[in-house]
């Protein structure tokens, strides 16, 4: 008796051509979602954005759902604003300050990590995290008290130690004295997160290089500048880019601490287009300046990235 074997179909083969058609497409389909997300999140709103900074925009346009357009008297009426000019400085100002102490201090407190035993890097770690998820709202809230009048724990401690006679001193009264608090409340939200990206980056760099030029007479100091900062100059690029756009764009904390005061001497680009557009009712003069504000981050981080990749070359 014999069998007869049905014969066996040979495997599909792709078209020639087709198969590295497949491969190019494939990561252009993975790449859909996210482009659509990122269009819903922030291309959309960003030309919604620009396109009012061209519109009147004003609350009665709004609610009759009016559309005016204005060219560029929006964009005239910002440049040519007094204020505006007094504000523009002074947040590039306040937010390089933030910037240079932000990477100070998260560069002292990553090596602090580096060097410390177990269990004070754990605690050290837990602590700044703790700090670093600290709702700004809670956090401004809290440096407000701290820095009372009446009941600052800041008064009471400069008070007892001697240093200065600082009773029913108002920090927040003074234009300076409510910079520095401001400053303080941005750089201790931002020393965390920058600092655990510093550390994480320390841990990269090979332990050989420092022993080997510890031995050839090096000290700590030469050795981080000549060694541990270049190998971690594209952290550092992330963290300035990163820190600039946070800074300029300061908000809560000032609106929470001083509200623009006083006599308007804290006034940021942030505050300054909440009182054009939320208080003043002026959509498309807030649309104008938070474009020029887009505008400038964009320039100050090309400089910046184009001046990093100059020096690494």
């Amino acid at each position: 008796m014999s069998t007869t074997l049905a014969p066996v179909a040979p495997p599909a083969v792709d078209a020639p051509g087709t198969r590295g058609r497949r491969r190019v497409a494939t990561p252009y389909l993975l790449l859909i979602p996210a482009t659509i997300a990122v269009f819903a999140t922030l291309l959309y709103p960003v030309g919604r954005m620009v396109a009012l900074s061209f519109q009147r925009g004003n609350l009665g346009d709004l609610v009759t759902r009016r559309t005016v357009w204005v060219g560029l008297d929006n964009y005239r009426s910002v440049l040519t604003d007094p204020v505006f000019w007094t504000v523009l400085p002074r947040t590039v100002g306040f937010a390089a300050v933030c910037v240079a102490l932000t990477l100070t201090v998260a560069t002292g407190a990553a090596l602090l990590l580096h060097h410390a035993s177990r269990w004070a890097r754990v605690v050290l770690s837990v602590g700044m995290v703790v700090a670093w998820a600290t709702p700004v709202l809670i956090g401004a809230v809290v440096f407000k008290w701290l820095f009372d009048a009446e009941f600052g724990v800041v008064n009471w401690l400069l008070t007892e130690s001697g240093l200065c006679e600082c009773r029913h001193r108002s920090w927040l009264g003074d234009q300076w004295s409510a910079f520095a608090v401001l400053v303080s409340i941005v750089v201790w939200g931002a020393v965390p997160f920058a600092a655990l990206s510093i550390y994480a980056g320390l841990l990269t760099v090979p332990p050989e290089l420092g022993e080997a030029a510890r031995v050839d007479g090096a000290g700590a100091y030469r050795i981080f500048w000549r060694i541990t900062f270049p190998l971690l100059r594209p952290i550092y690029a992330i963290l300035t880019v990163l820190s600039v756009i946070w800074d300029t764009k300061v908000f809560p904390q000032v609106w929470l601490t001083t509200k623009g005061g006083p006599y308007q001497g804290t006034v940021m680009l942030g505050v300054y287009i909440y009182q054009k557009g939320i208080v003043g009712s002026q959509f498309g003069v807030a649309s104008t300046i938070a474009v020029l504000m887009t505008v400038l981050l964009l320039g100050l981080s090309w400089i910046y990235v184009r001046a990093m990749r100059q020096e690494a070359r």
